[in-house]
């Protein structure tokens, strides 16, 4: 009596076959968690500014730094949204109330020094302060327009834009930061 199996060359090439969908399963998820990643700083980005068009729209310009009459100080991000902070300047123009800012990031913020007509939020992609060099992204009405002070030209800087990058990094800056869930701004 003869006994019908799989031989061992059959068995192998099931198993390489496995292991190429594996990869291949691996590298998509992957991409999709970056893409993911990025799209969720770039969303907290536009909300964030968001909230400063609708605080411009009640007080005639948006929220300077370094006065203290209806100012915003070095943490920014951070006493504006309610963070270890006293003024929520801008939190009851944030729709949800609570800022998500994603995974570890830095949060860049600047506006017009002269008569606060414009602003810029910037976000680093690649973590604290970029470290990962993955760029930044910029929304605001200061970005590509020509008044005087305004910096920047683009919304997305790679990470060999140096020029840009040193422009991002003179501004105001607050990291946001996850540390075992929760989430903070320091």
């Amino acid at each position: 009596m003869r006994y019908k199996g799989f031989t061992l060359v059959e068995v192998l090439i099931v198993m390489g076959i496995l292991i190429i969908l594996m990869a291949i399963g691996i590298t998509a998820g992957r991409f999709a968690i970056q893409r993911a990643d990025r799209v969720h700083h770039q969303d907290a980005a536009d909300q964030l500014y968001t909230a400063l068009v609708k605080y411009k729209l009640d007080n005639k310009e948006y929220p300077r730094l370094g006065s203290c009459s209806s100012c915003i100080e070095e943490q920014f991000f951070a006493e504006a949204l309610g963070f270890k902070g006293t003024r929520d300047v801008i939190k009851a123009y944030y729709e949800e109330g609570v800022f998500d800012g994603g995974t570890d990031a830095t949060y860049y913020y600047h506006v017009d020094p002269v008569n606060a007509q414009f602003a810029i939020v910037c976000v680093s992609l690649g973590g604290i302060d970029d470290e990962a060099e993955k760029g930044f992204y910029c929304t605001g009405d200061g970005i590509g327009t020509e008044p005087v002070g305004n910096p920047l030209k683009i919304k997305n800087i790679e990470a060999g834009d140096t020029m840009n990058i040193n422009i991002i990094r003179g501004f105001d800056a607050s990291d946001w930061q996850l540390d075992g869930g929760f989430a903070y701004l320091n």
